[in-house]
């Protein structure tokens, strides 16, 4: 069947378009843009649990002072991992440690993070949590 016959129907001796009528419309141009507030959090679990909130800047993950969440184990790198906001979605990128990054036990490079998420990073379990509400 050619292109042209795959759009059209015939009814009688009249050749008629399906898609003559159909118009598409993106999301924002029907539903108009939907304001949402997005909160995210790491659990740092251990004998305290240790929140951090995260917003739209990278966070890094190791062991030395100068990384935002400083991980005091041994099986932790220098500089572990980092967690970027891009796409309104939150990605943690493993930065070339030693023992990788897991995210729900699968060792990972690079990962979108989803809703009670854990991250492994060396012997420490991290609860990736995230809240989008519509304004």
């Amino acid at each position: 069947m050619s292109k042209d016959s795959e759009k059209t129907i015939r009814t009688g001796d009249k050749e008629q378009s399906r898609f003559s009528s159909t118009l598409e419309l993106s999301r924002e141009t029907f539903m108009g843009k939907i304001p949402t507030t997005q909160h995210a959090c790491l659990e740092i679990m251990g004998e305290e649990k240790e929140r951090v909130l995260l917003g739209e800047n990278e966070v890094i993950i190791g062991r030395v002072p100068d990384c935002d969440i400083q991980l005091l184990v041994d099986n932790v790198s220098r500089k572990h991992a980092r967690i970027l906001y891009r796409n309104e979605e939150y990605q943690i990128e493993d930065l070339g440690s030693t023992n990788g990054v897991y995210v729900n036990g699968i060792k990972v490079e690079k990962c979108i993070l989803r809703e009670h998420d854990i991250i492994e990073i060396g012997c420490m379990k991290i609860l990736f949590v995230e809240e989008k509400i519509r304004s």
